[in-house]
Parts: C-alpha cells; sequence; structure tokens
C-alpha cells in the first residue's frame, strides 16, 4: 500500500537520501514506492507533483517542477530546515539527475545539441503546505520555423519517449510561448494552455504540439528622419496632399459664398412630378449602402459576426482565419474573448474549433 502524503520530522531528514535518483520522468510511481517498501526504506511521497513546461520563442523551454507537501503544525519546521538544505545544495537536486539523462537522450535522437542551464532551487513553506521547487532552462526543446514553434520530438528517446507516464498524483502542464496560438495539438486546450492529469501514459509522439504566431521583432528604427520615412509610399503621401488641397478648396467655397450659387437638389415645380421617383431611388440607394458596409470600419468582434451572419451563423476557426487574413493567434484569441463573453460558442470538434452564435443548432453542420 501507498504511504500517507504526510511527512513526519524523521522521513523529513532523510529526504534527499531517498529521492535522490529518480526514475527517468516518473520519480515516485507506485513500482518505485513499492520497491522502496519491500527493502523496509521509508519512502514519503508528496502530495501532488507538477511539471510545467513554458516553451520559448526562441525554442527553449523553462522547466518548473513543484513537489508539494503536507505539513502538520509539528512538521513546519523541519520541513523549512529541509528546504534550506534543498535551496543551498550544490550537488544534484532531487529530478536533475533524470532530465539531464533525458536531455542526452532526445539530443541523441533529434540531433540537436541540448543543455540543462540556468539551474535555481528553492522552497515555500507554510502551516499546512511545503513545497520544494525547482527550475532550469532546457535549451533547444523545440523546434522553430519562419512560421510555427513544433514541440514533441524532444520527448523522444533511443527507446521511444522518456516521458511515458503521470501517476496519479502528478500532471504536466504545457504552456505556449508569448504571442502564440496553438494550431495543433493531442487534447482540448485551455487558455492556450495543455494540461494532462495522471493517472495516464502516453505513446511515443503522442506530445506533440505546433504553435503559430507572429514573432516580435527587437529592430528600432534608427538614422535621420528622412531614413525614417523614407520607406512611405510617393502615391500615399500625395494622396495626402490631395485631400489637403480639397479641405482647403471646399472650406474657401463655404467662406466665399460661392455654394449659395449653385442649384439645390430637387428644388423648382418642375421637379415635383418626379418625387416618387426619386424617393424609390433613394431608398435603393440607402439599401445598397446598408450592405456595402465597410469592413475596415468594423471592430474585430463585428467582422466575425458579419462573417458568421453571412455563413448560416456558424463557421470553423479555419474558416474564419481564411476569410480575415489574420493570424491563427489572432483569430484564437478573439474567438476566446468573444466566447467568454457570451457573443459566440466555441466548441471543440477533433481538432479543430466550430464557432456559432450563442443556441445555434449545430447538429447538422458537415462543412
Amino acid at each position: 500500500m501507498r504511504m500517507t502524503p504526510r511527512l513526519s520530522g524523521a522521513l523529513l531528514l532523510v529526504l534527499f537520501a531517498l529521492l535522490a535518483t529518480p526514475p527517468l520522468a516518473t520519480a515516485a510511481t507506485a513500482d518505485t514506492v513499492s520497491a522502496q517498501q519491500t527493502t523496509g526504506t521509508p519512502a514519503p511521497v508528496a502530495e501532488n507533483t507538477t511539471f510545467a513546461l513554458q516553451i520559448q520563442s526562441n525554442g527553449d523551454a523553462k522547466w518548473t517542477i513543484t513537489d508539494t507537501y503536507a505539513l502538520d503544525e509539528s512538521e513546519t519546521e523541519s520541513f523549512r530546515n529541509t528546504g534550506e538544505q534543498f535551496a543551498s545544495d550544490d550537488g544534484e537536486a532531487v529530478w536533475l539527475p533524470a532530465f539531464r539523462e533525458a536531455k542526452d537522450e532526445a539530443s541523441t535522437v533529434t540531433g540537436r545539441e541540448m543543455e540543462i542551464t540556468d539551474v535555481d532551487r528553492r522552497y515555500e513553506v507554510s502551516d499546512r503546505k511545503g513545497q520544494l521547487i525547482l527550475e532550469f532552462t532546457w535549451t533547444n526543446f523545440a523546434v522553430v520555423t519562419s512560421e510555427n514553434i513544433v514541440v514533441g520530438d524532444a520527448f523522444n528517446s533511443t527507446e521511444g519517449t522518456w516521458f511515458g507516464t503521470l501517476t496519479a498524483d502528478q500532471r504536466l502542464v504545457i504552456s505556449p510561448p508569448t504571442g502564440y496560438g496553438v494550431e495543433s495539438a493531442p487534447s482540448a486546450v485551455d487558455d492556450g494552455k495543455l494540461v494532462f492529469e495522471g493517472r495516464r501514459t502516453f505513446e511515443p509522439g503522442y506530445l506533440s504540439v505546433v504553435y503559430t504566431g507572429e514573432q516580435p521583432t527587437t529592430e528600432t528604427p534608427t538614422g535621420t528622419p528622412e531614413s525614417i520615412f523614407g520607406g512611405i509610399g510617393s502615391a500615399w503621401i500625395g494622396g495626402v496632399v490631395l485631400m489637403l488641397l480639397l479641405v482647403g478648396a471646399v472650406g474657401y467655397m463655404f467662406k466665399t459664398g460661392y455654394t449659395d450659387a449653385l442649384p439645390s437638389v430637387g428644388a423648382g415645380a418642375d421637379d415635383a412630378g418626379d418625387d416618387s421617383t426619386t424617393g424609390t431611388a433613394t431608398a435603393a440607394s440607402d439599401a445598397t449602402a446598408a450592405d456595402d458596409v465597410d469592413v475596415e470600419l468594423l471592430s474585430d468582434e463585428e467582422r466575425v459576426e458579419r462573417l458568421l451572419e453571412e455563413n448560416g451563423g456558424r463557421m470553423k476557426q479555419a474558416r474564419i482565419v481564411s476569410e480575415t487574413g489574420w493570424s491563427n493567434a489572432k483569430v484564437s484569441q478573439l474567438l476566446s474573448s468573444m466566447d467568454e463573453e457570451g457573443r459566440v460558442d466555441k466548441l471543440r470538434i477533433g481538432r479543430e474549433n466550430l464557432i456559432s452564435f450563442p443556441d445555434e443548432d449545430i447538429t447538422d453542420f458537415d462543412e
């Protein structure tokens, strides 16, 4: 049987000795605990463990591994002492040897040079909870292209995958790079994040995510004002000058009274017989103007709603990306915001999102 998550003061004193060499990516699994109990060695078990993986725009991955332990009042001080030792330890921290081994395996399989850098160990403790936190950066974890960032092959090993199991008290959270959205993923996305709760296993190749978005530029304008504005087209400048001249001309006409000499529209008795025709033409013109709304004057939300109206109240997210020409990341974030505001419904179907007006019947959607 598995031991209780609560740690005694005596067990805290041997925490490092017991957890110094966790199995690759699945430390504190049921098999490990069972083996320790068979030999009579106490096996302290974390209340829960979270593997948080933050992908960076340059392809690196920042890992944060948090082991949380339940404490009572008598154990708080003992855990604080253990935390101090954990944070100041100059040797290998809990989990770190396993991830160094995994990095070597992934580097061999992918052919990319990888390193474990910026290692940081700290602890947090309260009256009821203690946490040991390990952070490090895994370089070249993802593949960066001109359009996408792809995560997946770094989870592979020469024997399949080194991250094959989550126990019942473990979870994996993968977060996207800043400014990127999820284009494809093996499971549902929650606010851009993938969250996997144990107990579960992963087949080789399952943990594969494709992110898309515009990478931020770090360039700043340099040089003289002429060089800064040199890229503006001469035709655009000419249009601005022409508009200013027209505005000035109209203003001059009103100032001098020239407009008084212009005939008023529809004036004179001779035009009375054409009122009905004029009215009909005006109504038709108004209707045409209503249909020819300049989409550039609409907000992003209004443009999405207009597309839905033109397509029977429902569309696939990929179709909205195609129709608007916006990036996948922008559309994903915009639709999530509209979903939260109740302006649209966002339904995950397979690997695609179906967007519809609230209460829209989608049972017969077959696009």
